[in-house]
This record gives structure tokens, sequence and C-alpha cells, in this order.
């Protein structure tokens, strides 16, 4: 039956968790929904993979948000699912490993203010103005749209500045600017204004790893939409958005079906969906002027190991730890443009320290991952490097894990090209738009110029992570009469 002269009521183009959570809103309102994926699994980003009884989650690093008043607790338990996956807070929050000196980051804000004003104490007042300063930021952008004068004051600017205002040992710059690693982008480059509420949410809020892994609240969502009686169609990848009287009528998949809807809520890549499944005739000027003036965030060179004897991860490694060749984060940055994966950042996450049942009995998931141009220069085609930048991280890695290449039992790796075919993110982008103040103001919102078309999930509002796309598929749920 149609409904206002059409078949749906939404149709939501990509499968991650933005647009599961964006259709399950839509469907618990009553309105008629269908979920468009072009590959064989929902997921997006936070798919996963198994081999040998180990579960592997690709883009897993951490969930902020996700205390029981947290934004994701409160979206989950809106969406009445059966159940809330369990989040289990991380402590320490991770762990940062400088060459000579590791930062095991207590779960409260305070307990890290006090650890870095013992290590510096001629900068404690620097150091309690550079907290004040990031959380103010943090519960300004909760309440977003209201104008606030802090974020009037930084929007615009690179988190370096906050850093330079406040405090200026170098050592001390590079703790409080720690998490910085997660993004790829260091602190002259990253936006002040998203720096300061990654790090306000981590320190105050906390950080949290599903206990059962995050592909069980991918199957909760994807079960639910189900027996609700939503439509799921995979493999099914959208060629074209129709657009009739300056509204959003409908899709064409590739294989020629036409479907038509009352509104259309796209989850894939903004500069794809606007320039592609649109076409830039439908655009109002400015708009896609600015949209053409951001950019993607780096793309990413990801190892997947499954290991054997858990008493070879030695003491002190947090569940989520940043790894730095130095303090340096301007060299380290122009190596990660570079593409050389020698001297730079990386991500080693081991979440069976969390959650075991991600591999077999004595066994371990670890996780590696560093930042990378979709295209470093001399590079062509990812398959010929691939072994060769595998070897490269797990070397890197054995500087902080001894021995582990011994302890391997199943390896696999991701490349740009393979964040791009999974996801068909632009550059293989692991993050939407890069992290840089041009983001601040010029971010695509939900709602788009085009009657009827939405947005939702990292390419729009609020932006990054686990816990803004979920919080994005219900904002913009919410708009869609």
């Amino acid at each position: 039956m149609k409904r206002n002269g059409h078949a749906y009521d939404a149709l939501i183009i990509g499968g991650g968790l933005g647009g599961l959570t964006c259709a399950l809103a839509l469907i618990n309102r009553g309105k008629r929904v269908r979920l468009l994926e072009k590959i064989q699994m929902v997921g997006g980003y936070q798919g996963y993979f198994s081999r040998k009884g180990f579960l592997f989650e690709p883009c897993l690093h951490s969930v902020a948000e996700a205390s029981p008043n947290g934004a994701v607790t409160k979206v989950l338990s809106s969406l009445k699912l059966k159940e809330i996956p369990c989040f289990i807070k991380l402590d320490p929050a991770t762990s940062l490993i400088f060459p000579d000196k590791t930062y095991t980051v207590p779960a409260d804000l305070a307990s890290y203010q006090a650890l870095l004003t013992q290590d510096f104490p001629q900068h404690a007042a620097g150091i309690e103005d550079a907290f004040k300063i990031m959380n103010e930021i943090y519960r300004a952008l909760e309440k977003f749209p209201e104008k606030s004068p802090i974020l009037e004051r930084y929007q615009g600017k690179v988190f370096q500045h906050i850093l330079d205002e406040c405090v200026s040992d170098k050592k001390l710059q590079a703790a409080i600017a720690g998490f910085w690693g997660y993004l790829g982008t260091p602190p002259h480059h990253v936006s002040a204004l998203l720096l300061s509420a990654l790090n306000a949410s981590l320190f105050s809020e906390g950080n949290y790893l599903p206990r059962d892994g995050i592909n069980h609240l991918v199957k909760l969502l994807e079960g639910t939409i189900r027996e609700r009686g939503g439509e799921i169609s995979l493999n099914s990848p959208v060629k074209k958005i129709v657009i009739k009287d300056s509204k959003a009528w409908g899709v064409v998949l590739e294989n020629g079906e036409t479907i038509d809807s009352n509104a259309v809520v796209s989850n894939v890549d903004a500069t794809t969906t606007f320039f592609q499944m649109v076409g830039e005739e439908y655009l109002p000027a400015d708009f896609s002027s600015q949209v053409k003036k951001l950019k993607p965030s780096l793309s990413a060179f990801c190892v997947f190991l499954g290991v054997k004897n858990r008493g070879a991860i030695p003491e002190g490694l947090a569940a989520t730890n940043l790894i730095y060749p130095d303090y340096d984060s301007h060299s380290q940055y122009q190596r990660i443009l570079q593409g050389t994966i020698e001297r730079v950042p990386y991500c080693l996450v081991i979440p069976t320290l969390v959650a075991p049942s991600l591999a077999p009995q004595g066994h371990h998931v670890i996780n590696l991952c560093t930042h990378l141009p979709y295209r470093p220069e001399g590079i062509t085609n990812w398959k010929e490097k691939k072994e060769e930048y595998t070897e490269r991280l797990i070397t890197m890695a054995e500087k902080v894990i001894p021995g582990l290449r011994k302890q391997i039992v199943v390896q696999e790796a991701a490349t740009p090209d393979t964040l791009l075919r999974y996801t068909s993110n632009r550059e293989g982008a692991l993050g939407g738009w890069a992290y840089t103040p041009e983001t601040d103001a010029g971010r695509p919102f939900n709602k788009t110029p085009i009657e009827g078309l939405w947005l939702t999930g990292h390419w729009t509002f609020p932006g990054v992570g686990i816990h803004g796309v979920i919080t994005s598929g219900y904002l913009t749920a919410s708009m869609i009469s």
C-alpha cells in the first residue's frame, strides 16, 4: 500500500550505525522504511569478520558517551530494543605511550589533571585552564545550535591555539593532546572544537568497549528493524536519487529498479550523495561550493591479529593504546602524509581484555591501525604494498609487545582500498570529513537544501565516532515528519 502517493515513508541509503539507528527510530514512529545496503552485510565501518574462532571488528577503537546517562545509552534506550548492550568502562581510559614515558590515563577528568600536575607542577594553572576550556567547549556543543561565547572564541581555530594559550612545555602539550592519534590529525591542524570535545568526553564521561563486541549491537539493530516490519535489502547499491519538482522522490538502484519514497536519507559519502546520486544541477550554488571546499579525512592501514598465549601481553597495556615515536606531532604528521609507516603514531587495541568472547580461550584479538593518505606518493596499487606494510606495523608493535610475531595464529590486513571497497567513502576516508577547523561551520547539516533529502552518519552533524553516528541517526529521524 502506498502512503501519500509513495511506496515508502523513508528510504535509507547505507546500513552503517547511523542508517540503522535512523531506520529503527522511524519504524518506531509507524513509518514504512526500507534500508538499502550495497554489500552483503550491514554495519559499515562497524562491520565484522571471523577467522578460526577469532572475531575481528576492524574500526572499533572505543565508544564515547556510553555511560548509563550518556548519549549512546539514551538513544539505544529510546529505540526500545529488547536489550541494551553492555558497555564496559575502561579504566584506564587509554594509555599514551611515548618513548620515555607512558601516561596511563585515568577514567575521570580530575584524576588525569592531577596526574599531569604532579609531573608538571610549574604548569598547574595552565593545566587547569586547558581542561576548563575543553570542558566548556564540550558542554556548549551539547547545547548546539545555541550560541555560546566559548564556541565563538575557538571556532575556526586549531587545538594548538589552546595549548599555546595555556602551557608551553612540549611534552605536556603532547600529553594533553594525546588523543589526536585516534583522529590522525595533529594539534596544529585539528579543529580546537572537535579535539576539545573528544578529550572532555573521554576524560569526563569515560571510554567504553562493548562487552559482547560491536557486532552484537549491529545484529540487534538489524534484527529489530526486521522484526518491526522494516525492510533491509542487501547487495542493493543505489545509482541515483530521483529529484522531481525540487524534491527527493526516491532512488534508482544499479540493477535499474526504481523505488519511490516520501523521504530519502543518505548514510553514505556526502560527495557521492550530492554530486553523483543527486547531481550538481539540483543543488544551490553556494551549498555546492561549500561542500567542494571540504576535504575527506585520512584513510588508514589496519592489521588484525589473532594471537595465542594470553600471558604474552605485557602488564600495563590497556585495552586501547596510542603509541607515539616522539613528542613532535608536526614531524609525525609529515611522515603520515608521506605514507611511510615509520616513526608514525598508531593505535593498538586489545578488545579481548574486555570482551574475551571475541577469541578462543587463552587467546587475544589485537588490532593495529595507523592513519595514511589514500594514495601516498609512489603507491598506485595497495596490493603490491600490503604485505610490506603489514610487516612494518607488526615490527613497530613488537617494541610494545616483544615476541608478538611468534604468537600470531591469524593475520589479516586492510588497506585504504579495502576501506573504500566496503564503504564507498571517498578516498577510503576513515571518519567522514577531515577534522580541521573548516568543518566547524562547513559540515553539511542533517537537513539538506533539497526537500525530502536528509543526511545521517559521520558526514553530517554531530560528526565522528560511534556515539556521533548513532546520535546523528536518531537526530535525523526526529526531523522527518
